[in-house]
């Protein structure tokens, strides 16, 4: 069962559990723009570690205890990104050495680097297969010396996002084969494979711990097991009174009123009101609510000239 960790009426997104579990940090428009905060998983006031007044992409706490976000909140040409890292602890932050990063994942070590350049994401464009010039690409980084990063899988006409590192491969988002999906990659981009194959939506917000890769799909949250190859949907709970279910009256009913058309007989009306409709009359047959399959909705109801068909 889901439990509510925060009541404030902002935005709140982007969240990431700390290693040994005890918090969890995330991105939250307080106080205008978006900044990282961190809070206790039992619950407390969140502590705001960032104060940068421009966008921010959480990636999530590092090897080092460090939490790592992209930031275009940087002194030099406009859209330039950088990785951010911040201790928690101390709220000491410093940037990593490269131009427009926005999203990464280190080795175990903390050692290397993989993370993407460019993107879709940025933009929150929803295009499917992109090839143009905003592709997101992958790299490699070492941060023990003075190289300079190198692209990965350079050859593959594909965007390339979200990088995530587990036990000598890199997990992440690809659209080859149409739509985003899970894909699996050597270190050095070469060997590539497949994991999820959605074509239906896409995969979104994939987030690695332990072996295990959950992600958004549509409206459900899936769990993706390396080792086992499994992908099931995530069965949340959200107890709650519910207490938009319960019946209420309504003062001014024409407010919800979305289509009304009169029957060419004058003897009836076909009314919709939030995806419903229904036909009254001046008759004996007072009302009528149409049957609508429970996932569709109606937007309009023109009733025929016989008065016996209704189109929908």
């Amino acid at each position: 069962s889901a439990r509510r960790l925060t009541t404030h009426p902002a935005q709140e997104g982007q969240p990431a559990l700390s290693p040994d579990g005890s918090e969890v940090a995330f991105v939250a428009s307080y106080d205008g723009a978006p900044e990282v905060y961190v809070m206790p998983l039992a619950g407390g006031t969140p502590r705001q570690l960032s104060f940068d007044g421009g966008q921010i992409a959480l990636q999530g706490y590092t090897p080092g205890g460090e939490l790592m976000y992209a930031s275009n909140a940087v002194v030099g040409p406009t859209h330039y990104r950088v990785l951010r890292l911040v201790d928690p602890a101390t709220g000491r932050s410093r940037d990593l050495p490269l131009a427009d990063a926005n999203q990464g994942s280190f080795d175990a070590g903390g050692e290397r680097l993989w993370f993407t350049r460019f993107g879709l994401h940025l933009s929150t464009d929803n295009a499917l297969d992109y090839r143009g010039g905003a592709m997101a690409r992958l790299y490699t980084f070492d941060t023990r010396q003075t190289a300079e990063a190198r692209p990965l899988a350079g050859d593959w006409n594909a965007n390339v996002s979200r990088p995530m590192w587990w036990q000598g491969r890199v997990y992440a988002l690809s659209d080859a084969s149409g739509r985003p999906n899970l894909w699996s990659l050597s270190e050095d981009g070469q060997e590539r494979k497949a994991l999820t194959a959605h074509t239906d939506f896409d995969v979104r917000s994939p987030s690695l711990d332990a072996g295990r890769i959950v992600y958004q799909h549509a409206a459900d949250l899936r769990l993706y097991d390396i080792a086992s190859g499994s992908d099931s949907r995530i069965p949340i709970e959200l107890p709650s009174d519910f207490e938009q279910r319960l019946p209420r009256w309504i003062k001014t009913p024409l407010n919800f009123a979305e289509s009304v058309r009169i029957a060419p007989g004058g003897d009836s009306v076909a009314v919709v009101a939030r995806g419903r409709a229904t036909l009254a009359s001046t008759g004996k047959r007072r009302r009528v609510d149409l049957a609508v399959p429970g996932e569709a909705r109606v937007r309009e109801a023109v009733p025929a000239r016989d008065g016996q068909v209704i189109a929908i």
